[in-house]
């Protein structure tokens, strides 16, 4: 702030140091004064329309929604070949409610991403427009277009995989996915370690896997504001959210979070209850998350999570042959998380990860009272990953071990009448490169290593390609396919660094541990005119899943094929109304 005093004091007729005192007072939280500056350099130089911009999204801060209105569209009208004032009045027309409208400008602003190049190298373009195809994929989520915003996360990753709102996106896109809950909690752990110091809330919901309950309560989704915050400001939010629905179901989300200068936090509290629909089909949780992030100095920042659940559920089973009237469960999980991100240059970045869990899982029986099964499982998980981002060329390279112990106790009325001990052991290695050449095309290539044991045996000791292709054949359609192989580990939250997708394919499922997967995926991807979009692909998974019978310890494998069809038409009608269709055929052997 003193700087751009200075500056002033020398010569207040220039409006560049007024922007800058702007800005700055902006993070201070001083948003009156700020707003103020801003107003002052695009009055002294009118024809700038990088100032009309910011004044624009100054309004926009203050919720005056006509004066935000009104500079954006003078900053398009002085510049109509600048991305920027598109890019913000897409935010500005997604918080009143026209989504339509705010995809039309995001199109705009990714079509004229690459006329910044006078004053933008090629890298930052490349981020420009993975943080703006990022958006895109946000607003289509919001219209009901899903698989849209999955191919805009993918796409941006495979041009920026440092992008941490494209990492955001796909971890909410993931959300309604089934058999996608590793991809979805690892997308939001990447995001997490790239985001730079942020007021966004920490949803304790968003990073636990398997929760068994409604998928609509609450936020569960980030905001485009939150994605791309036009102003970092220095103060404390709150969130409050909850259902409430008849056979007792009931839920609140409570968070609180904030900045202080370099410091950011988040404390939240998610609980959920529901008798069900049919006797012993209740469920019951509460969550808590305490998140803090420090930026230490400009290129290194640090993290610290704590999270605890408890779970209380009968039988949530939904085939009538599987479904036990007696059966309970309580179940607690408290996970303790360390992260690191230092920034080596603008296209050189490293992540480290350290995740250590301890989890209780007891089962029992409402006509058996004295019977009691109880697993103990304390693990650890530790990653390290490497990210090189070059023009049309990116590289991402890491590796991890995930360790795990397992006790179980049988008892009858407290005397321990079976046990058994066993232990999980996986390190795994991987090396990705995306690239842009031609043009047109994009090539992953890759290589994974695997080595999973389980009670000494080992189950998979693996070389696993990556291949992958996006090919634009004409502005209107591009061709995507891929093949790779992986082995399901053994996680200790279900989350990972290592890139969920090639090609925009997943490539991790809720499998069995030690489950190897040779994946083949084709699909194509198009738009009819600027207002629909279509879209299909077809996938296939041959696993082979290893089995370790007891008692005797023997290895045997099973092999599962899985086939996966998917067909998308999205329709936006006109400024107001958007029609989606798809169709999904899932076969298994």
């Amino acid at each position: 702030v003193t700087a751009f005093e200075e500056a002033i004091a020398q010569d207040s007729t220039l409006g560049e140091p007024h922007l800058g005192l702007g800005i700055a007072l902006f993070k201070r939280d001083r948003t009156g004064a700020a707003v103020a500056e801003l107003r002052k350099a695009a009055l002294l130089e009118p024809k700038v329309s990088l100032y009309n911009s910011y004044l624009g999204k100054a309004y926009y801060e203050i919720k005056d929604d006509r004066l935000a209105k009104k500079y954006l569209a003078e900053a398009e009208r002085l510049d109509p070949q600048d991305p920027t004032p598109h890019f913000y009045d897409a935010i500005r027309k997604q918080s009143i409610n026209r989504p339509v409208e705010a995809v039309r400008d995001l199109q705009s602003a990714i079509a004229l991403n690459d006329n910044r190049a006078v004053y933008r190298s090629q890298l930052l373009l490349d981020e420009d427009l993975a943080a703006r195809s990022a958006a895109l994929g946000k607003i289509y989520n919001e219209l009901g277009f899903g698989q849209l915003g999955l191919r805009e996360g993918g796409q941006s990753l495979a041009g920026d995989p440092a992008n941490y709102s494209a990492h955001r996106l796909l971890a909410d896109s993931y959300l309604l996915s089934s058999k996608h809950e590793i991809a979805r909690v690892s997308e939001l752990l990447q995001s997490q370690l790239l985001q730079p110091i942020n007021v966004s809330p920490v949803q304790p919901r968003l990073a636990e896997a398997n929760l068994y309950s409604l998928g609509g309560f609450g936020p569960s989704t980030a905001s485009l504001y939150e994605y791309n915050p036009l102003f970092v400001r220095d103060r404390p939010t709150l969130s409050v959210a909850g259902i409430a629905g008849n056979n007792n179901t009931l839920s609140d989300e409570v968070i609180v979070s904030g900045i202080a200068d370099r410091f950011s936090y988040s404390l939240g509290q998610a609980h959920y209850q529901t008798d069900g629909f049919r006797d012993n089909a209740d469920l019951r949780y509460d969550l808590y998350n305490i998140f803090a992030q420090a930026a230490v100095t400009p290129q290194l920042d640090l993290q610290v999570e704590y999270r605890r659940r408890e779970m209380k559920h009968g039988s949530l089973r939904l085939d009538p042959q599987l479904f036990d009237e007696n059966v309970r469960r309580e179940y607690r999980l408290d996970t303790g998380r360390l992260g690191a991100h230092y920034s080596i240059s603008p296209g050189s970045d490293v992540l480290l990860s350290l995740i250590y869990t301890d989890a209780e899982d007891d089962f029992s029986l409402k006509n058996a009272p004295s019977f009691n099964s109880r697993l103990d499982a304390p693990g650890w998980q530790a990653e390290a990953q490497y990210l090189f981002r070059a023009d049309r060329f990116n590289l991402v390279a890491g590796g991890g071990i995930n360790d795990a112990d397992l006790d179980i106790v049988v008892s009858d009325n407290g005397v321990a009448v079976a046990s058994r001990s066993a232990a999980d052991r996986m390190v795994t290695g991987y090396l990705y490169g995306n690239w842009n050449w031609p043009r047109d095309i994009v090539w992953t290539m890759g290589l994974g290593y695997g080595d999973y044991e389980q009670d000494g045996i080992e189950l998979k000791s693996d070389v696993l390609p990556k291949l992958g292709v996006r090919w634009n054949l004409a502005d209107d359609f591009s061709l995507r396919a891929a093949y790779l192989q992986t082995v399901k580990r053994s996680l200790a939250t279900s989350q990972t660094i290592e890139p969920t997708q090639v090609a925009g394919f997943n490539q991790f499922y809720d499998d069995i541990n030690g489950t190897k997967v040779a994946l083949y995926g084709i699909g194509l991807d198009g738009k009819l005119s600027d207002q629909i979009r279509v879209g299909a692909e077809a996938l296939k998974r041959d696993l082979d899943i290893p089995v370790i019978t007891f008692p005797d310890n023997s290895l045997v494998h099973n092999e599962w094929r899985e086939h996966l069809y998917r067909a998308y038409l999205y329709w936006m009608i006109d400024r107001r109304w958007a029609a989606s269709a798809e169709f999904e055929l899932e076969e298994f052997e």
